[in-house]
């Protein structure tokens, strides 16, 4: 009994484990209002700026693990920011690129790239507008699929070498005008019955 129990243990805390590491691995395209130079993108919010001036925006593809050639996407901005272009990163090698952020963007690379860490695809210059009001709320910026005229992904997508493998990653969302996160007072007894 006590070895079987042991074994049900084992399995469960390698099963939590695998979960674990796989949940962390899911490749994601992302929109930063820094541009990482403390060694990380991670600013995914933004007050308003100003009506009129100009605001860069920095489109990141993570968590691929694996050697990158292309990468299909299109940022959906809300009304306080015009899309103005994009400007690409200096790398080894040429960049192709068909399209822009705003009407699904398809930028592919000659040298592979490094997917094992934050890989910088696109620097958006945009512009703040007088839509730009924070009174109304949280508007989103929403990365999403390319849009293709037939068969469009569900979700971005990247392109692996060296076997030219299409990868699914999860399209995030950034805030311009995050305001206040709500909270309610509870104790632990009354969270943990909520999982119960």
């Amino acid at each position: 009994m006590k070895k079987a129990l042991a074994g049900v243990l084992v399995a469960a805390f390698v099963g939590l484990w695998a979960a674990g590491a796989m949940a962390q691995a899911v490749p994601f395209v992302h929109v930063y209002f820094d541009d990482g130079s403390n060694g990380s993108y991670g600013e995914t919010q933004a007050e308003c700026g100003d009506p009129g001036t100009l605001a860069s925006l920095y489109v990141v593809a993570q968590n691929f693990n694996d050697w990158m050639v292309g990468v299909e996407y299109q940022i959906h901005f809300p009304d306080g920011l015009m899309f103005l272009g994009d400007a690409y990163p200096t790398v080894l090698g040429e960049t192709l690129s068909i399209g822009n952020s705003r009407d699904g963007h398809a930028v592919s690379w000659e040298i592979r790239r490094d997917g094992w860490q934050p890989l910088l695809i696109s620097t958006v210059a945009a512009l703040w507008t007088s839509n730009c009001d924070c009174q109304y709320g949280p508007q989103p910026v929403v990365v999403g699929p390319y849009p293709y005229p037939v068969d469009q992904p569900p979700h971005p997508t990247g392109v692996t070498w060296p076997n030219f493998t299409r990868v699914t990653a999860i399209g995030m969302t950034s805030l311009v005008c995050p305001g206040p996160v709500p909270t309610q007072e509870s104790t632990w007894g009354g969270i943990k019955a909520l999982y119960r």
